[in-house]
């Protein structure tokens, strides 16, 4: 699942292992405000397990989100 929130752009993710898992993953990207600065690139690492695909991107998203906010105040 891949959107855009506030300033970041999100793409979350479920890799699926073979213990049968699903583990929630998001990888948040912000364009550099000013010409001439960086890319910033944040990746969360594996969030939880869970059972199901559409569990652990809606565990990711869930986490996206706040982290985003957390990270504009």
């Amino acid at each position: 699942m891949r959107f855009d929130y506030k300033t970041f752009h999100i793409d979350c993710t479920a890799h699926h292992d073979q213990d049968g898992s699903y583990y929630a993953h998001a990888k948040i990207t912000r364009s550099p405000e000013e010409h001439g600065g960086h890319m910033e690139v944040f990746e969360s690492g594996e969030l939880d397990s869970f059972t199901s695909e559409s569990d652990a991107v809606h565990c990711a998203r869930a986490w996206a989100i706040e982290w985003c906010d957390e990270a504009l105040a």
